[in-house]
């Protein structure tokens, strides 16, 4: 009975061992060292074709020519691993450049064994030659294109990407964090999200455009801060094409990162001169208008205080002493005011030497919130008694507050402005340097 995997060979004659080495379309050859190089002990047909010759032209061919059908630095390179780097009876693999009839240029490979009595100085390699010739220009190619691509890369301001969505691993160059080379990054969306590459203020942009990528959404763009080497955010536009499977389901992404850091910065600083008082860096009145309304109508329950601060005699001092003078006593102020109120608050010029204030009540009651404006309205007074100017050192200056609370005095920043403007000028007409609540 034959065996599923065909006879054995010692079953087969010799008339059709030379068969099949004769037809077969890998070259085949034995050989063994000689002290000229190699001799040739036995070749196949297809041997002498990969060279382009026939086994009768092979045979009128001078030394010279027998030897240099294979390069010789590439030559000397095999016999030179072989006698070194290799075991008794591991399989062994070279790549050589060949030359063929007529001067053309070509690869081989070269699949072979060391002999496992090499101890005996029988050293016989039965070798299996292939032409490899179109993979190593296809080779030869690609890398060509890869360097291409990144030389293109270097001097563009765009960072070329590819994410592969099944493995997870994302690849671009080292330059998008101010490296070089290569970045590979493997667990990718874990190391995007909780590492140290994505601002975290950026992640939930990232994670939805992810979203929209795997749900089907072809082009997709979105900015992010990438933390550079110093370890700095650098504002950086992402923009990506998905490439579906023939299931239908993203594969892989591929697109471009490009540094859009000082367009953003210069977006930034626009919008904060178009909102931002020049002298005082304190919102405009517009702004300020905004901005309160926007906090009190995403925090409706929230207690809070508006306090309306009003520089005493300030025209006076303008005409006495010029409007020089007078801006350098509102940018004293306004910088002591800068400091002494934090983040939650929102300081903002409505008028030339009027100002608002407004203090969050943080979840507080009204009777906590009214005590924290008065305490907030007597900083004010002291800090403006604090002012000190080069041309009149001895004079005091003082202002008048009113103070109307959210929800008590008004609801809408309007209501609370009006409130408060209104309570400012009875402390006017009390004599000024003082406070009042809007009641």
């Amino acid at each position: 009975m034959r065996p599923l995997g065909g006879v054995y060979e010692e079953e087969l004659s010799r008339e059709e061992l030379e068969t099949m080495l004769k037809d077969a379309v890998t070259g085949i050859a034995m050989v063994s060292p000689h002290p000229d190089g190699v001799k040739l002990d036995y070749t196949n047909d297809a041997f002498f074709n990969i060279f382009g010759y026939t086994r009768e032209e092979y045979e009128e061919l001078s030394a010279d020519v027998r030897m240099n059908l294979f390069n010789q630095n590439d030559f000397i390179d095999i016999v030179s691993k072989i006698n070194t780097q290799y075991e008794p009876g591991e399989i062994i693999q070279f790549e050589t450049r060949i030359n063929k009839k007529g001067g053309e240029k070509a690869w081989a490979l070269i699949s072979t064994r060391k002999p496992r009595n090499v101890s005996k100085e029988e050293l016989v390699f039965i070798c299996n030659i292939t032409d490899i010739t179109d993979m190593k220009r296809l080779q030869m190619q690609i890398e060509e294109e890869k360097e291409r691509y990144e030389i293109v890369e270097e001097i563009s301001d765009n960072v070329l990407f590819n994410y592969d969505v099944a493995e997870d691993v994302f690849e671009c160059s080292s330059k998008i964090r101010g490296g070089k080379g290569r970045t590979r990054i493997e667990d990718a969306i874990e190391t995007f999200t909780y590492g140290d590459i994505i601002d975290h203020r950026d992640v939930p942009v990232f994670i939805e455009a992810l979203s929209n990528a795997l749900a089907g959404k072809k082009i997709n763009v979105f900015d992010m801060r990438v933390i550079n080497a110093r370890g700095d955010g650098v504002w950086q536009r992402v923009k990506f094409a998905v490439i579906f499977n023939a299931e239908g389901n993203a594969s892989r992404f591929v697109g471009t990162i490009t540094d859009v850091d000082k367009e953003k910065k210069e977006k930034t600083r626009l919008i904060s001169q178009a909102e931002t008082d020049q002298l005082t860096g304190f919102l405009n009145k517009l702004s300020t208008s905004l901005k309160i309304s926007e906090i009190l109508s995403t925090s409706p329950n929230e207690q809070g205080a508006l306090l309306f601060i009003d520089i005493d005699d300030f025209k006076k001092l303008n005409d006495t002493y010029g409007h020089n003078v007078g801006d350098s006593f509102l940018r004293q102020f306004t910088g002591k005011l800068s400091i002494r109120f934090g983040a939650n608050d929102t300081l903002g010029r409505v008028g030339g030497e009027e100002f608002v204030l407004f203090v969050s009540g943080d979840g507080d009651d009204e009777q906590s919130i009214r005590t924290k404006a008065e305490k907030t309205a007597e900083d004010i007074i002291k800090i403006c008694h604090s002012v000190r100017l080069d041309e009149i050192p001895d004079k005091k200056y003082s202002c008048s507050v009113g103070i109307a609370l959210y929800g008590v005095h008004g609801s809408s920043y309007g209501e609370l402005y009006e409130s408060a403007d209104k309570a400012m000028y009875a402390v006017k007409g009390k004599g000024k340097n003082g406070y009042l609540f809007a009641e």
